[in-house]
């Protein structure tokens, strides 16, 4: 279970770098129009968007992962409530437009979100956390 729970960890924080950088990747195969559109994720957002939240965001879900990697109780405190914390927030994001890579990215890094959930609440890996205090 350890190396499932590590393999998760790990490759949910690649799949985070993944997706954080997409934006700076996919305009080398889309068309104008396709590009438009994709501009168009966040219309109507109840939240300013800026480049300090957008590349913040990704340096705490990665400071969380290292955390996480280690058994850090504190890490998997901070994750439950950044899921939660995304989870609202998300609700005032405005509209979302992902390409269809930046979708299948976005749907795995949850799967895995979820299955790392189970796994550090539900399996023997509770006890690892609980060891490191």
């Amino acid at each position: 279970m350890e190396s499932i729970y590590r393999i998760l960890v790990v490759g949910g924080a690649l799949l985070a770098i993944v997706f954080w950088s997409m934006p700076f990747i996919d305009y080398m195969w889309y068309s104008n129009e396709e590009l438009q559109i994709l501009d168009l994720g966040g219309f109507g957002s109840k939240l300013p968007a800026s480049q300090i939240y957008y590349w913040g965001t990704l340096i705490l879900w990665l400071a969380i992962s290292v955390g996480l990697f280690f058994y850090n109780k504190i890490a998997r405190t901070a994750f439950v409530v950044s899921l939660i914390y995304f989870l609202v927030v998300g609700l005032f994001d405005g509209i979302l437009v992902l390409s269809p890579i930046e979708a299948a990215l976005s749907q795995i890094i949850t799967l895995s979100d979820g299955a790392l959930l189970v796994i550090m609440y539900l399996t023997s890996i509770n006890a690892k956390f609980n060891e490191n205090i």
